[in-house]
């Protein structure tokens, strides 16, 4: 097959995003395959934090944005007239005058909520396979898909990663993700544990594949060795939410302190709803200069504080209102790539991406104890730290690299006919 054929729409929800650089691994792995992408995005995000790897094929250049409608109907019918007019060239006029048939689609129609809704596949384009992140966005193309917007021919993968996929609501996606199980072709998880949340859904048993997100080892590797200190640091990055346990990273060196390795530190990167409840519990318990918050930083910080550490600690927990767990952590994977020992905790997917008592340690949920205990194996023996690291590295360039799983999601396009070689 010519490369021209090797057509693929990314439909992502926000763009870009500081949080979601997978997406962004993903497009530039494809690309660099010399595989045609169109990136579509519902919101546009205007990011003081923009990651260097949006630059590598301009991808800021490429966004097709959503055009939201309008209150106003009047405002509605111009920018219709608007679109109409600059795309005139390339329009399916079928297609078009479908998504205002009142007489079939109602409300719909003369509101012409099908139209925007319709936007980027009411022109011509050569698209053989779209791709979904996230349940929310992929059920929205799938809509689409079952009215004949989108041809039958063109097949849909979508992925799921995890907050689409919520314990608590789950009784709901069988209606909320109705059009998706049965338009999408395949999806892809990242975790086991995923896969075991989607399966008793996946009731038309859709092939499912797991493929975890992946960064470039290449970037993620340290460049130099940690700056003489006596200092034992501790690092956490992650949003500062309950479900990735930013304060039990606290209670963790605090105990330390307290058994008597007072050079021990934690380094705290991420921003959120935690972030002033953890600072006045660091405050009132005399922990400031033990524990530092960052806040959020950019992908080139967030290397240099990992290059600087001698532990990452990533204690995660089900959150208690929605029973949600953590589906991957990638960050867990960068701190590895980065030749760091790690510390997980067992729920949720995090387990599934580390060498367990090689690459780092699995801790029971919400042990303090434990936490503190795998710690001090890397206090008492600097050895140890080293091997994990190095075991560590080795095992993220094997599992994790972009370039391996550009090479899996090809393969799995493959299986679902699109016209990938």
């Amino acid at each position: 097959m010519s490369k021209s054929t090797n057509h693929i729409a990314f439909v992502v929800k926000y763009f870009p995003t500081v949080s979601e650089t997978f997406i962004v691994n993903q497009i530039n792995g494809l690309l660099d395959a010399g595989v045609k992408i169109d990136l579509y995005a519902y919101v546009k995000v205007n990011n003081a934090l923009i990651h260097n790897s949006l630059s590598k094929h301009d991808l800021l250049s490429k966004v097709n944005y959503y055009i939201k409608p309008p209150e106003s109907k009047l405002k509605r019918l111009l920018l219709l007239f608007k679109w109409s007019f600059k795309n005139f060239t390339k329009i399916k006029w079928n297609l078009l005058f479908k998504t205002l048939n009142f007489f079939k689609y109602g409300k719909q129609a003369y509101t012409l909520n099908l139209f925007y809704e319709s936007q980027w596949f009411l022109v011509s384009n050569n698209i053989n396979l779209i791709h979904a992140h996230f349940g929310m966005n992929g059920n929205r193309i799938a809509k689409l898909k079952a009215i004949g917007i989108i041809p039958k021919s063109t097949k849909l993968i979508n992925t799921f990663h995890g907050y689409d996929l919520s314990p608590e609501k789950f009784s709901s996606y069988t209606k909320r993700y109705y059009h998706l199980f049965q338009q999408a072709d395949a999806f892809t998880v990242n975790t086991p544990y995923l896969e075991n949340i989607l399966k008793p859904l996946n009731i038309e048993n859709k092939p499912c594949y797991i493929l975890p997100v992946g960064l470039d080892t290449t970037y993620f590797q340290k460049n130099s060795t940690k700056n003489e200190s006596a200092f034992f640091d501790v690092i956490f990055c992650g949003k500062l939410i309950a479900l990735k346990g930013p304060d039990l990273a606290i209670l963790t060196i605090q105990k330390l302190r307290d058994l008597g390795h007072l050079n021990a530190r934690l380094h705290l990167i991420g921003d959120g709803p935690m972030e002033e409840q953890l600072q006045s519990y660091v405050q009132k318990n005399k922990l400031s200069d033990i524990v530092f918050f960052y806040g959020k930083q950019s992908q080139d910080d967030v290397k240099l504080r990992l290059e600087q550490a001698d532990v990452f600690l990533f204690p995660g927990r089900h959150d208690q209102s929605t029973g949600r767990a953590e589906t991957q952590g990638l960050v867990v994977q960068e701190a590895q790539a980065m030749s760091l020992p790690v510390i997980v905790s067992d729920v949720g997917g995090i387990k599934y991406g580390i060498l367990p008592n090689k690459s780092g340690f699995v801790v029971k949920e919400n042990n303090i104890d434990g936490f503190v205990n795998a710690i001090q194996q890397f206090i008492l023996n600097p050895n140890k730290k080293i091997e994990f690291g190095k075991n560590g590295r080795g095992f993220v360039v094997d599992n994790y690299d972009n370039k391996m799983l550009t090479k899996q999601l090809l393969s799995i396009y493959k299986k679902c006919n699109s016209l990938i070689s």
